[in-house]
């Protein structure tokens, strides 16, 4: 995984930032599970905060790290490349998404979600000497490079455990994810470029719980609880995706209304791996992790 080819050109300011965010994240769903083994919260009837079809918006705000290899050969010819030192990516980058669901039975849910298509540009002059199967970029000349990512699929959950107050269980996504990273001369229009477009399926688990927050619950409509989300993809090529949420969720049912308001906030961690072709060297890394909100409102 990408975790194994991390970059040591990272500061030591962001790689202790890293290690905090880790510890804060470990200890977060350390007291999700002890909230959710807690009984004596749960008061109200299952799945009464559900309704039948939600629409909602993300956005994923990160930071990346990463590396890629254009043509890289067993003999040696050829470099792997880290996206920010060498290719000079941004290191900040925002993701937003478009979600919506449908839950025909109450154990039942049926997902649709998408990204809109995302675009970095950067550009560095170079310290050491990038190498492909076909150019030399020398160390003091200037490069320029581009990644690209987007992404769509269908969800489905099966909500097998339920309770008053939470619901958990898995689910699966058919995930078509499409990254393209491209690395030229400043100077001119040729570029070296790798591209991944799979069909991934992914399988997973969740869990969400809801407890009142407020004297009537039926008029104040507040709830608040801790979620949490793993995906990993399955993919038979050698391809491998890994996609984990956990955080707050606060939701807001005004009194008779038809509407429920749920937001969450939280952390999150995607990562890409990538290396069908690495007898030619053509590996590609990607990791992002950072914070999301999100807005959904149920019907």
């Amino acid at each position: 995984m990408l975790s194994r080819h991390k970059s040591n050109l990272m500061t030591p300011g962001h790689r202790k930032s890293r290690h905090v965010v880790s510890r804060l994240v470990s200890w977060w769903l350390l007291l999700c599970g002890l909230v959710c083994m807690v009984p004596t919260l749960s008061v109200a009837d299952p799945m009464d905060y559900n309704g039948f079809t939600t629409f909602g918006f993300q956005g994923f705000f990160s930071w990346m790290d990463g590396r890629m290899g254009f043509e890289q050969q067993n003999a040696g010819v050829g470099t792997l490349n880290n996206f920010i030192s060498d290719l000079g990516l941004p290191v900040s980058n925002q993701s937003y998404r478009i979600v919506g669901s449908v839950r025909p039975l109450e154990h039942h849910l049926l997902r649709i979600f998408g990204t809109i298509p995302e675009r970095y540009r950067g550009g560095t002059i170079l310290n050491r000497d990038l190498v492909t199967k076909n150019t030399i970029y020398p160390a003091g000349s200037q490069v320029e490079s581009e990644l690209k990512t987007s992404m769509f699929g269908f969800g489905y959950d099966l909500d097998f455990f339920i309770g008053p107050r939470w619901f958990g269980g898995i689910h699966g996504d058919l995930r078509y994810i499409d990254l393209r990273v491209a690395l030229g001369h400043a100077d001119s229009t040729l570029r070296d470029q790798i591209s991944l477009s799979e069909l991934v399926p992914c399988i997973g688990a969740h869990f969400e719980s809801r407890f009142p927050f407020g004297f009537d619950r039926m008029a104040m409509g507040l709830s608040l609880g801790p979620f949490a989300r793993m995906t990993y993809g399955i993919n038979p090529t050698f391809f491998n995706y890994v996609d984990l949420q956990t955080g707050v969720s606060i939701l807001r049912r005004p009194a008779g209304g038809p509407i429920i308001l749920n937001a969450k906030v939280g952390y999150e961690l995607e990562s890409y791996f990538h290396n069908q072709e690495n007898i030619a060297g053509r590996t590609l890394e990607l990791r992002r992790d950072g914070v999301f909100v999100s807005i959904e409102g149920a019907f």
